[in-house]
């Protein structure tokens, strides 16, 4: 059995395990959006292939770009 401290911590050691892999996964999002402005020249031609808006796209790209600067 264990106690409601280590219970706790267990929880705790899980959302920064995940909030770690969200941050990857949306760091890698950015990079693939980026790659694919590029490629097809602009931030609305990458949002048109996907589906989705535009402002999506470039929210983004900002928030990545903004990150690492």
């Amino acid at each position: 059995m264990t106690t409601w401290r280590e219970r706790h911590d267990e929880a705790v050691r899980k959302q920064e395990a995940a909030q770690q892999a969200y941050q990857e996964a949306t760091d890698e999002r950015a990079l693939a959006l980026i790659a694919g402005a590029e490629e097809l020249g602009s931030q609305a031609a990458v949002a048109r292939e996907l589906g989705v808006k535009t402002p999506s796209v470039n929210q983004a790209i900002r928030a990545y770009q903004k990150k690492t600067e």
